[in-house]
């Protein structure tokens, strides 16, 4: 087989094991608004929200800026980067949730966003925002 051909195959099946990912992301505000906090997937199913996991999320941000955290939390795996490594799609408030959550920070998000931050997580911080906040976090491949 041509490495063009094994290209598009490799594409095809990571595109597959993704179809459970988000076709769109809402607001926290959103979110919290609807009785049933919900998204729709890439497949055309629904990812929901846990009411008390959105509540959680309330903590770490002022209610003036729950319009701006867009929701779910999407952790690609990226095996070129390495085992056990993941990259936070979405942007900093993204990253600040998952290392609020998983005790890399105590910051308020004003001082977290003035810091430099690479928007890479580790399996284990992976592990415990699924534990706690399991359905603001998706997990994809890359």
């Amino acid at each position: 087989m041509s490495d063009k051909l094994l290209d598009l195959i490799w594409s095809l099946d990571i595109e597959k094991m993704n179809d459970h990912l988000p076709a769109e992301r809402k607001s926290l505000k959103e979110l919290l608004a609807e009785e049933k906090p919900q998204v729709q997937t890439k497949k055309k199913r629904f990812h929901r929200f846990r009411k008390e996991h959105l509540k959680i999320i309330c903590q770490f941000f002022p209610e003036n800026q729950w319009a701006e955290v867009k929701l779910p939390v999407i952790l690609l795996r990226r095996t070129s980067l390495g085992k056990g490594i993941y990259s936070v799609s979405g942007g900093l408030r993204d990253l600040y949730i998952i290392h609020r959550i998983s005790g890399r920070t105590s910051d308020e998000f004003s001082k977290f966003k003035l810091e430099e931050h690479q928007p890479y997580v580790w399996k284990p911080e992976v592990f415990t925002a699924v534990r706690k906040i399991g359905s603001i976090v998706v997990t994809g491949y890359t």
